[in-house]
């Protein structure tokens, strides 16, 4: 009666043991390739980048001040911002362990940083599972768990996505796709209920159902590609012979994980229900194919890999083949995972072909070959789907645009790559435990030696992979410059510190130059600005997360009626401070590298306007000027009948935008009544020549201009505009006789409303014979380009 008490302490004891090294050990391997030791987490790991971090910074700010995400009152001043249009909801999951966190902290550089690192263990962890559940050895199992954790995708993504670094949810996916093209039972009564279920409830149909709910909550894109990999897996079992048990299964995985995503997006479903579609926030098929998946980058070394000889040729290789952004070339699987996708291709042709593989011990060939190849065809699945020209390019163009970074699925491949990896260690144990068992045979009775001897070996090749795997994996090409981070974010804080010591609590701040949100100016996917390092920043969020109590204009999402500062973008620098005096703006806050080399003009034109001197941040990147004493001058010269006409000229503009046409221009006046305006805008055609085009105005006139291709063409009407939204309509006709019609690529661009309104208050503040700058970088208007066949006469 006392032995099962004393056996069942050394089996828990032997379960935890795995996990609690994996987790460790992936925690370890991030602590030592990041250099942690150098780091302060109470400052930003990252923080100098020009890249997506500091919007990530501004949800995890807004979670712990506002209690979540969707809304935030401190941002996009002075409707607050609405985050809706941009949808994260998918990351409900991820939320929650960042609002957890901060239970312990309010400060969102520590929270991010801690739920950064969590990361590592978390994506270990539940490739440890995923691998248990697929029969590999726990000892295998956590070599290729951590070697998953410490992929160089993850050191990529850090905290610029760190919502991408959370990719914990691919192995689960990644197991459901094994097993269901394999025939395992997902839903299947099980004799072992798990502690807490209710009386025929069968245990594995709760794991699996838990599994999708995680699955649909961890991440748009990883949820949107277990879906495509799921549906093509139920195909495949469906056609091998599976029939309808593994269609059902198929369905019921996807309808967990589906219904679980949908109800994460319900918030941003509703919104786009009440408001329309937004159409500012747009992907483009062509996107899928730039950002997709592709061999070399899956096999070729790390960069800047720590192996002597391999360190630069990644490196050479994409400078050679995407000298732009390169997310692809982020997505090598290690020295380990390459080996281990390279057997699952031999397997894949080998299957294609008939040919069996040479059998482990005491298996058939075939056997063997058969347990690798369901992961054989996950690899094959996801590269079909996510490579350039693949799949992923038909379902861009034909089901939604909105998964365009197919190149992700290289996680997905990796995991099978390394499922494959924990295989093999497995069967070269398995090899040592027959030479050992052959060996004990004839030895002397009670010796142990020969078992002795396997263990070792076997102990020592898991450790071999392990470090091999780890030190190509985490290559320093990845690290980050913690003192630079610590110099620009104390900078910032310092002056935070400042503005909040001048403005009272509550105050709202103009930000200049005007930029578009989310993502910055982009025309057809492509970031664009003349000055390229500050294309698609979110650099404009630095006071804010640097400061407490106050609001600022940037944030407020585009194409919505809050973005109000888009109407100054082109506005004369003079306009735009008496528009934001009127509007109710107390301070101006200007990132001088958004200007470039038109910053010293900034400063100086502001300087006049304002009368004050900035206050300065520390590193010179940052000017805060104080509007209240150009407020009151603005307010004893004009009259408050036309200050108030302002406030609502600013804060309720004429906008020109996309239309959902091709070749449209959607116009918006906001008002109840008939309007005023000025239209202006660009056209330029891609035919030799010149082409006659004619623009169909929102009032019934049309106006016909000759377009040619070598110079660029003004449009410029003055419009009265009904209330709510209309359209202009650009169409061409041929200006001599063809046989056949031609496609013209006509580029409309920089299309801007003007406001008369405006026009009074512009002479206030101005320095007679000098044109001031504008508030903006370019108009915010995206560029129409469509192919039209000019008709024949």
């Amino acid at each position: 009666m006392s032995e099962p008490p004393a056996v069942a302490p050394r089996r828990r004891g032997a379960r935890a043991a795995g996990p609690i090294a994996t987790a460790a050990l992936a925690l370890l391997g991030a602590g030592l390739a990041m250099e942690l030791w150098k780091a302060n987490l109470g400052v930003p790991l990252r923080y100098t980048q020009i890249d997506d971090t500091k919007f990530y910074f501004m949800l995890v700010k807004g979670i712990l001040e506002h209690g979540w995400y969707l809304t935030n009152g401190d941002l996009g001043a002075p409707f607050g911002q609405q985050i809706y249009d941009f949808p994260q909801g998918a990351d409900n999951l991820n939320f929650l362990v960042i609002k957890l966190l901060g239970l312990f902290s309010s400060n969102w550089a520590l929270v991010t940083n801690l739920f950064f690192l969590l990361t590592f263990p978390l994506t270990g962890l539940a490739a440890y599972y995923a691998l248990r559940r697929l029969d590999v050895s726990r000892a295998a199992s956590t070599v290729a768990a951590v070697l998953f954790a410490l992929l160089p995708y993850h050191f990529y993504r850090h905290e610029s996505q760190v919502l991408l670094s959370a990719y914990y949810s691919v192995p689960l996916s990644s197991y459901l796709f094994i097993s269901l093209v394999s025939g395992r039972p997902l839903f299947a009564r099980d004799a072992d209920r798990s502690p807490g279920v209710g009386r025929g409830v069968p245990g594995r149909a709760v794991a699996t159902i838990v599994t999708c709910v995680v699955v649909g909550s961890a991440g748009l894109y990883y949820a949107g590609f277990a879906l495509v990999l799921l549906a093509a897996g139920m195909i495949v079992a469906g056609l091998g012979g599976r029939g309808r048990r593994a269609i059902r299964t198929g369905l019921a995985v996807c309808l967990v994980i589906g219904a679980t995503l949908t109800l994460n997006l319900v918030p941003s479903i509703v919104y786009g229900s009440e408001h329309g579609k937004n159409t500012q926030i747009v992907r483009t098929p062509i996107e899928s194919q730039q950002l997709g998946l592709r061999l070399a980058n899956l096999v070729l070394p790390v960069l800047g890999d720590r192996i002597p000889g391999l360190g630069k040729v990644s490196g050479k290789y994409a400078a050679a083949t995407s000298p732009g952004y390169c997310e692809s070339c982020n997505a090598s699987l290690g020295v380990v995972g390459a080996g281990g996708f390279l057997l699952l291709c031999l397997v894949g042709l080998a299957a294609l072909v008939g040919v069996g593989v040479a059998g482990g011990p005491g298996d058939g060939g075939e056997s063997w070959q058969g347990r690798f190849r369901p992961a054989a065809l996950g690899v094959g699945v996801a590269f079909g789907i996510g490579t350039v020209g693949g799949l992923s390019a038909l379902i861009a163009y034909f089901v939604t645009p909105d998964l365009r970074g197919w190149n992700r699925l290289s996680l997905f491949i990796a995991f099978f790559s390394l499922l494959a990896v924990g295989m093999v260690l497995d069967g070269a144990r398995d090899r040592l435990r027959a030479r050992a068992d052959a060996r004990a045979a004839g030895a002397a009775p009670g010796s142990r030696r020969a078992g002795w001897r396997a263990a070792v070996g076997w102990g020592a090749l898991l450790v071999v992979v392990l470090v091999l795997g780890a030190t190509d994996e985490t290559s320093n090409f990845y690290l980050v410059s913690y003192s630079a981070a610590a110099r620009e974010y104390d900078s910032d804080q310092a002056l935070g510190r400042q503005i909040e010591g001048v403005l009272p609590r509550g105050s709202s701040i103009l930000e200049l130059p005007y930029v578009p949100f989310p993502e910055g100016y982009h025309v057809a996917g492509i970031p664009t600005t003349p000055f390229s390092g500050f294309a698609t920043s979110y650099e404009l969020l630095r006071p804010y997360l640097n400061t407490t109590g106050l609001k600022f204009s940037f944030a407020a999402v585009k194409g919505r009626p809050a973005d109000w500062e888009a109407g100054l973008s082109t506005e004369p620098l003079n306009v735009a401070v008496a528009a934001a005096s009127a509007a109710g703006f107390s301070g101006i806050y200007v990132d001088p590298r958004g200007y470039g080399p038109q910053a010293s003009r900034v400063e100086a034109w502001l300087r006049q306007l304002t009368g004050v001197a900035p206050l300065v941040s520390t590193l010179k990147n940052a000017w805060f000027f104080d509007l209240r004493p150009y407020s009151r001058r603005l307010r004893a010269a004009v009259a408050p009948a036309v200050v108030s006409r302002l406030r609502q000229s600013t804060l309720h503009p004429k906008l020109a935008t996309c239309g959902p046409g091709p070749a449209e221009l959607e116009l918006t006046n906001p008002g109840s009544r008939p309007a005023a305006a000025v239209l202006s805008a660009t056209l330029q055609n891609s035919l030799p020549g010149h082409v006659k085009v004619v623009v169909a105005l929102p009032d019934g006139a049309t106006e016909h201009l000759t377009v040619g291709s070598d110079l660029v063409t003004v449009l410029e009407r003055r419009l009265v505009l009904a209330p709510g939204r209309s359209k202009v309509t650009f169409s061409t006709i041929a200006t001599q006789k063809r046989k056949q019609g031609p496609a013209v690529n006509l580029a409309v661009g920089d299309a801007v409303l003007s406001d008369p309104a405006l026009a009074p208050i512009a002479r206030f503040g101005a320095i007679a014979g000098r044109t001031p700058p504008p508030a903006g970088l370019i108009a915010p208007s995206c560029s129409i380009q469509y192919e039209a066949t000019v008709p024949p006469l």
